[in-house]
């Protein structure tokens, strides 16, 4: 197989943390995950020079959890202190590392991140969903893999890696599949740019079909034409509209790792968009 492109779904969704991720600033900002133990505390993830995860997510409604879950760890900026050489990381385990496994996903592959996504704003001090605003899935992040570590196998890391919650807390995982994706130090198709970022809001990153009143209904480019059967959940509705695009809805939530390919117009099209889309830190 070519060079792959994965759509990963990651961040609060309605099963997992029960709101959407907030859009401020035009940044797409996903919320991790919570996990219980985990030791890294929303209250020590910095969201601004003055701000924490946990004041915009009180802000915005969302207060049972305290610790959680960072990963995909590819904003530099949410952790302090960062050791001379960090990369990008993304952690998988179980039946979704199996997938991605089982279609031999690695080196120089690319991991598309999307979560659940709703525009905020910042009144008298105080983070709002605005209500006006449609629920959107949205990709926020990417990965170009530059190695995988399979932990489970006790693949031996560079100790920078080693605050990671799937090496940190592998003892959980048991017997399980337990793998660690470490991204490229630049993006090989714009050098300019690091193999991993979290992306500024632009239209394009979006999927779910304007004005569409479930944000599963999804609008996806041509490219994407006959690649249903690369789509790892069940599929509602699938149609090719009069502009070439895409329309279609997943049905339930489906695996972790929703899509995996290597269609080579698919590939360009996320190329494009790692190439030409803004970032931040």
């Amino acid at each position: 197989m070519g060079r792959k492109v994965i759509l990963s779904r990651k961040g609060f969704d309605g099963t997992t943390g029960g709101k959407a991720s907030p859009i401020i600033d035009g940044k797409l900002v996903s919320l991790p995950i919570p996990r219980a133990d985990s030791g890294d505390f929303y209250k020590n993830l910095i969201f601004s020079p003055t701000e924490s995860y946990l004041k915009v997510m009180k802000d915005l409604g969302i207060k049972l959890y305290s610790e959680a879950h960072v990963d995909p760890d590819i904003r530099k900026s949410i952790i302090p202190n960062r050791p001379e050489g960090w990369r990008g990381l993304f952690g998988q385990s179980g039946p979704s590392q199996g997938t991605l496994h089982n279609r031999q996903v690695g080196k120089g592959d690319i991991f598309l991140f999307f979560g659940w996504f709703k525009e905020v704003r910042r009144i008298n001090g105080v983070y709002q969903y605005c209500p006006d605003a449609p629920d959107i899935h949205a990709i926020f992040g990417y990965l170009e893999v530059d190695c995988v570590f399979n932990i489970q196998a006790g693949a031996s890391v560079p100790d920078w890696m080693k605050y990671h919650p799937h090496i940190k807390e592998r003892e959980e995982y048991g017997t399980q599949r337990n793998a660690i994706y470490m991204a490229t130090k630049s993006f090989s198709k714009s050098p300019q740019k690091q193999g991993w970022g979290c992306f500024r809001y632009d239209k394009r990153l979006v999927l779910t079909k304007e004005g569409a009143k479930k944000r599963s209904l999804w609008e996806l480019p041509p490219c994407f034409q006959g690649e249903h059967e690369n789509f790892t959940c069940g599929i509602k509705k699938w149609e090719i509209l009069q502009n070439g695009n895409v329309e279609m809805q997943i049905n339930g939530r489906g695996d972790q790792e929703l899509y995996i390919s290597d269609k080579p117009e698919v590939v360009e099209w996320a190329e494009n968009l790692i190439s030409s889309c803004a970032v931040y830190e």
